[in-house]
């Protein structure tokens, strides 16, 4: 009994001789950002734009809040002197990017995020074309909850795989990957409206092209990112007497890519980008999928299409020297003899790349 009573007493002492942990961030104190932008206001100076959740009659609304900085800190500096409460921006969900700094090198500006432990590296990224502050002051306007909307916005379009499921964590990965670039979502204004526009694509950290909603969903196909749902409508005739009889719509039910490097000469790299694809037709008012014949004319023109449409993003991302597919990374891993005599930065958009979509009808719809 002597032993267990001594015993708790030696406990006790223990208990009350360790240190507690005083790092405290009470959220009562603090003004919770969930959504941000940053623009260029001119070579040397960043605008932020930060939407604060507020709330009135138990009813939550937006604060909007900017400062102005050489550094992405000292905006929040200067946002923090015109709030009462603690800045506190651990629970931002999206970071919106002004085209103009989009340009520059974005990890310089995001470098705050990836060193700061009370980041939100789970949140989103997207580009803006124009600025971000126009976006969210129209969303503000419309009395929304914007960071919800946003999300929602860009969740729905991974889902349909429109854009690439990108967040802070994600991308910093692949911004010190010499070997494979990336794209982020592309949101801009149109007649008044905010809506997303397809993807915009980096070389070395910094925007240098675009590309479309349908050449984003192929690209992402092609590099096997296919999400839940994938839809396309393809022009397949051109001579009916209705414009509608002259398009077909399917959904992409599997699809398996496969990149191969058929020539790994310097002066020479030829890459083959293959891509299989089952589809389910879900609207083709022509009818008559029950005609094999028929069928196989439709493999045929999907096919030739998409091959086509292919070509021409493949182009796009050349023109604009974004690695998308991560060519470089294959020839590092498996052709690395060739990886040190070229440039790839010169190199890249000189090589030639042959997409081949093969595409198989396996499903016509319950009418069938």
């Amino acid at each position: 009994m002597r032993k267990k009573y001594i015993l708790g007493l030696v406990l006790l002492f223990i208990n009350l001789s360790l240190a507690g942990c005083w790092d405290q961030r009470l959220l009562k104190n603090g003004r919770l950002v969930f959504s941000s932008s940053f623009d260029m206001v001119d070579e040397d100076t960043i605008k932020a734009t930060a939407i604060i959740r507020d709330f009135k009659d138990r009813t939550p609304t937006n604060v909007m809040v900017q400062g102005e900085g050489k550094t992405i800190r000292e905006t929040r500096m200067s946002m923090d002197r015109k709030i009462s409460g603690v800045f506190e921006p651990s629970k931002n969900r999206v970071f919106l990017l002004g085209e103009e700094l989009a340009k520059k090198d974005i990890y310089k500006f995001l470098d705050i995020f990836y060193r700061d432990p009370n980041s939100s590296i789970s949140a989103k990224l997207a580009v803006v074309e124009g600025s971000g502050e126009e976006i969210l002051s129209k969303l503000n306007e419309k009395n929304v909850l914007i960071s919800e909307f946003l999300i929602e916005i860009l969740t729905s379009a991974e889902g349909s795989t429109g854009i690439p499921k990108q967040n802070l964590q994600t991308v910093c990965t692949v911004m010190f990957d010499e070997g494979k670039d990336f794209a982020l979502p592309l949101i801009k204004m149109k007649d008044g409206e905010v809506e997303l526009d397809g993807t915009a694509i980096f070389h070395k950290n910094s925007l240098t092209g675009t590309l479309s909603f349908e050449e984003s969903t192929l690209y992402l196909l092609m590099d096997n990112q296919r999400a839940k749902r994938t839809r396309f409508v393809t022009k397949i005739d051109n001579d009916k007497k209705m414009n509608i009889d002259n398009y077909i719509t399917y959904n992409v039910a599997k699809s398996k890519s496969k990149l191969t490097i058929v020539s790994d000469t310097p002066d020479n790299i030829q890459i083959g980008i293959d891509t299989k694809m089952d589809v389910s037709i879900v609207e083709y008012p022509q009818d008559k999928l029950t005609d094999i014949n028929k069928v196989k004319y439709l493999n045929k023109e999907i096919s030739k299409q998409l091959t086509e449409d292919a070509q021409k993003m493949i182009e796009k991302i050349q023109l604009a020297n974004s690695d998308l597919f991560g060519i470089g990374r294959e020839l590092i891993a498996y052709h690395p003899k060739t990886w040190e005599k070229i440039n790839w930065t010169e190199t890249y958009p000189t090589i030639t790349i042959v997409p081949t979509i093969k595409v198989d009808i396996v499903g016509q719809g319950i009418i069938n």
